[in-house]
């Protein structure tokens, strides 16, 4: 059976996202290492696996590679004080690029381009403290995949649990994985409102 990953998943859903790895771990694991667990997610009769593979993020689906994203440092605004980072990905031959944009006064989105002329913004989303990421398509006004940040970033006292990825029936396999990916890599944490990350200690 042919995998289409940017077919509509037909069912909205919620799954937990658990790392398998601290994020200590995750600090000291070595650049050389071949293979590091790092979650197991079930998105509507797909039970994706994804790890790293010598410091590349890969989701398989029945030990098939469907995505694999690679971190580098990001580059614009800000880079003096606020380090970031971004994950290109690769979903099934086709690229997922993405670039970090300004969102307001201090705050920051991810302009996402995809196959086929697909195009999303990514951003975090919150009252006071960000506490969930979106995805949005760029024709939409309502996110399409939402991400929960558990615990939320500079907030000591935010529930507790696992964090959770809920999508919306007419969401695809890549619009779930890449949100996923890019929380399991903490690439959120340049995007987040300037005042949050002086909170949690995150500049340089």
């Amino acid at each position: 059976m042919t995998l289409d990953p940017w077919a509509p998943l037909g069912e909205a859903g919620t799954a937990e996202v658990v790392d398998a790895l601290s994020f200590r771990d995750l600090v000291h694991l070595p650049k050389a290492t071949p293979h590091a667990h790092r979650s197991d997610v079930e998105l509507v009769g797909h039970r994706v696996a994804l790890s790293w593979q010598h410091r590349e993020l890969v989701a398989s689906i029945d030990q098939r590679e469907v995505a694999r994203g690679v971190a580098r440092t990001g580059e614009g605004q800000d880079t003096f004080a606020w380090e970031f980072t971004v994950m290109p990905v690769v979903v099934l031959g086709d690229a997922v690029e993405v670039e970090r944009q300004r969102s307001g006064r201090d705050r920051w989105s991810l302009d996402v381009r995809g196959p086929g002329g697909r195009a999303w913004e990514w951003r975090p989303a919150g009252r006071l403290l960000a506490d969930r990421m979106e995805l949005t398509r760029a024709d939409a006004k309502s996110a399409v995949v939402t991400h929960t940040l558990r615990p939320v970033p500079g907030h000591p006292r935010s529930p507790g649990g696992p964090p959770t990825v809920s999508w919306e029936a007419s969401a695809s396999l890549a619009e779930v994985l890449l949100p996923v990916m890019w929380v399991l890599d903490r690439t959120y944490s340049g995007l987040l409102p300037k005042t949050q990350r002086v909170v949690q200690g995150d500049i340089l």
